[in-house]
This record gives structure tokens, C-alpha cells and sequence, in this order.
């Protein structure tokens, strides 16, 4: 009878102990397999945060992280776990040891920046401040001297080392060509490269276009003409090309290439690099006007008669254009 009794105990501890370690295997592979969200979510870790108020910043975020299974988490990542600095990227599929791994391992998210061809200062300073992530402050930011193009950056890093990185690409690109480029008297530095550069790309719309663009402006400083570029003064005053009247074209600042020969003095555009090679590399023409054909292009001139004989031209397109 006792013997029986024993029997039984024995047998209801070990069951029990079966049902603690099935539990127990359930728990474990909640935190290793399940799922923490239900949509992706990104997530922020700060500098010299500790693992409590981590939690509890998970918690607030709807993400809810027993201590107990952050331990077990932790227990079985493969290195010991460090709580690293950067923004993260929890996919819905992740469990909660993939999103310590991710961590320890530096899986940052990398945002992305786009410097858009022919924006300005003004607009890249605009886009620095309305970018998540981006840390620090920017004093003066240059003209043409960063290249357009798409960049990543992680969350906490300045917005001065971005601008570097872009700065450092747009010299890399044209020291790629420097040498090999077609020389003159006028474009006698990298700084002139961009300047010319910047005014050919707001006045260029169709790529094609570009190095007959830029012969133009490279023809009317061989022959000592003013640029005359309607862009350089619009960049002074701030204004759409299409407003600027004749007032305008008058105005005393050292943008205004209607009223001074030569470059203006910096850029007034981050060039693309079609419109930098349309520089370097421009056509070999005798053109000296350009004026729009009302359709997204130009047409081309080598004399002052036929170029009026090209406006008129274009105004006849704009009537039509309007009576339709």
C-alpha cells in the first residue's frame, strides 16, 4: 500500500515536471520564434540608454518585452549582447532574439538622402533640417560644390559629414576628368567647371541639349559678350525666370550677366553630371544665341538676325499655345 502511494507520487512529480518543461519549451520558443510586432516598425536606440528604460520605451511603443524573456533572449544570442546606438528596423516576421542579433550585430537602417540636379543652397539647407536623424548645425552651406545624387546616412550622424561625403564625390567625379577635359581660357579651375555648369543646367531641359548650351556661353566669352543668362539673375532675385521683367535685367547685383561680363561669382545650382561633362566636353560650334522653341528645347543661332527671326518663332508658339 505505501509502496503504491509512492508509486503514485513519483509519478504525478514527473508528470508535472513533463508539463513544467512543455511550458517551459512553449516560453522559449515564443521568445525565440514568435513574432514581437504585427507591421514594421522602426525603433531608436540612444546613446548610453540602459536595457530597463529600453524596455520601457519598447513598452510605450506597444511592443511589449517581459524582463524575463529579454534574459532568455539574451542567453541565447551567440556573443555577449551590447545595446548599440542607432536606428532599427523590426520587421514583422522578427522574433525577439533575431531583433537582439540585429542589435549586437549593427544591423542599423540607413536612410537615404537625395540631392536633387539644379535645386540650390537654399533648398539643401531646407531638406537638411526636414531630414529624420540628421544631427548638428550647418553654418554656411556652398554653392554648387556637393553632387547631386542619392546618399545614406544613419540615424546620429551630423549633417556636416554628410556633406562632406557629398562634397568629396562631386571633386572625385571631376577630378576623373580634369585632364582628359577640353581646355580654354575661361574655364581655367574646377570652381568655374561648376559655376558655368550650374547656369547650363537651369537653362538645359533635354540632355542632349547641354554641350551645344555650353558652347554658346563659351563662345560669348571668347568673343567678350556678356553671358546673358536670364537664370543667374533669377537666382540673385529669387525669382521663376518667366517673371523677371526688364527692370529686372537692369538690376545692380554681380549675378546679373546681362549687365556684367564673365562667370558670376560662385555657382547657383548643384550642376548634374550631364550638365559638368557639357563643360568639359562641349561641342565644337560657332553658336553665340539660344532662345526656347516652346516645346522643352532651343533653338540654336550663330548671328543676332537670326536669332530675333527664332524669337519671333517662339512667341508664335506661345499664342498658338494660348488660343488652344
Amino acid at each position: 500500500m505505501k509502496l503504491t502511494k509512492k508509486l503514485k507520487l513519483i509519478c504525478i512529480f514527473f508528470f508535472l515536471i513533463i508539463v513544467f518543461i512543455f511550458i517551459f519549451q512553449i516560453f522559449i520558443n515564443s521568445v525565440i520564434s514568435n513574432p514581437i510586432v504585427n507591421n514594421d516598425k522602426f525603433i531608436i536606440v540612444k546613446k548610453n540608454l540602459t536595457e530597463n528604460a529600453f524596455l520601457k520605451y519598447l513598452k510605450n511603443d506597444n511592443i511589449k518585452i517581459t524582463k524575463l524573456e529579454w534574459k532568455i533572449a539574451k542567453f541565447f544570442t551567440k556573443e555577449k549582447f551590447v545595446l548599440k546606438q542607432g536606428e532599427f528596423l523590426i520587421k514583422k516576421n522578427t522574433s525577439l532574439i533575431n531583433f537582439l542579433e540585429n542589435i549586437n550585430n549593427n544591423k542599423v537602417f540607413y536612410r537615404k538622402f537625395t540631392l536633387i540636379e539644379g535645386t540650390n543652397s537654399k533648398q539643401l539647407e531646407n531638406k537638411l533640417t526636414n531630414s529624420l536623424g540628421l544631427m548638428g548645425t550647418v553654418l554656411h552651406i556652398d554653392e554648387g560644390k556637393f553632387k547631386p545624387d542619392t546618399y545614406l546616412y544613419k540615424w546620429g550622424d551630423t549633417k556636416s559629414s554628410l556633406l562632406k561625403k557629398m562634397e568629396i564625390e562631386q571633386y572625385r567625379f571631376i577630378d576623373s576628368h580634369w585632364k582628359k577635359r577640353v581646355k580654354n581660357n575661361f574655364v581655367k579651375t574646377k570652381f568655374d567647371a561648376i559655376i558655368l555648369a550650374s547656369i547650363v543646367e537651369k537653362e538645359g531641359k533635354k540632355s542632349e541639349e547641354l554641350k551645344n548650351i555650353s558652347s554658346v556661353f563659351l563662345n560669348r566669352l571668347k568673343n567678350n559678350m556678356k553671358l546673358q543668362s536670364d537664370a543667374t539673375i533669377a537666382y540673385a532675385l529669387k525669382k521663376n525666370g518667366k517673371d523677371l521683367n526688364k527692370l529686372d535685367l537692369k538690376s545692380k547685383n554681380l549675378f546679373n550677366t546681362y549687365r556684367y561680363k564673365g562667370l558670376p561669382p560662385t555657382p547657383i545650382s548643384y550642376p548634374s553630371t550631364n550638365s559638368i561633362l557639357a563643360v568639359l566636353y562641349p561641342n565644337d560650334t560657332d553658336y553665340l544665341y539660344f532662345v526656347s522653341d516652346g516645346k522643352g528645347g532651343h533653338r540654336f543661332s550663330k548671328t543676332f538676325s537670326q536669332h530675333k527671326k527664332n524669337i519671333k518663332l517662339w512667341i508664335k508658339v506661345l499664342k498658338d499655345h494660348d488660343k488652344n
